[in-house]
């Protein structure tokens, strides 16, 4: 009696160890086909959280670069209250720079728009890269051009003792 549980239960062990590995291993494994539908879902869906993080990116820098702009402009207007002749063709060429500045935001602004529609968008972010740098070095140039006219306006003070 003893004997054939012992056998019972060797069989048993066998077959459990040469029948369940297999069903394992082919249930493991994916199916041979891939489903186009699904990859395709899934590429949408990754082509939509990058377009919304571009976009959230790009609107942020945009807002930046604005508030920068604004800032400039009121450093302008306060400048010009001061009525000095000997810095107006510096104080003209700013305004200059800062229109051209304005201009090229909303160039930026309509190339990172055409960016998420367009078929390579790879190239448009190059363009707009390119534009973005342009805006950013004209920004140091007007910034520059009135941190030295600010200089001159104070050079310019009388009856101020510069021991003080």
């Amino acid at each position: 009696m003893k004997i054939a549980k012992g056998f019972l239960v060797l069989g048993f062990i066998l077959v459990s160890l040469i029948l369940v590995p297999q069903v394992l291993a082919e249930t493991a494994t994916p199916s041979s086909r891939p489903n186009p539908k699904r990859q395709e879902i899934r590429v949408e869906k990754l082509n939509a959280v990058k377009r919304e993080r571009i976009m959230s990116f790009s609107n942020k820098m945009i807002v930046r670069l604005e508030a920068t702009i604004e800032r400039l402009e009121k450093l302008i207007i306060r400048i010009e209250e001061r009525n000095v002749s000997e810095i107006k063709v510096s104080l003209n060429e700013a305004k200059q720079k800062l229109t051209l500045i304005k201009s090229n935001v909303v160039t930026l602004k309509e190339s990172l728009n055409d960016m998420t529609t367009s078929e390579d968008p790879k190239a448009m972010f190059e363009k707009a890269k390119e534009t973005l740098n342009g805006i950013k070095e004209d920004i140091k140039d007007v910034h520059g051009i009135l941190v030295k006219l600010i200089g001159d306006i104070k050079g310019l003070r009388i009856g101020e003792d510069k021991n003080k």
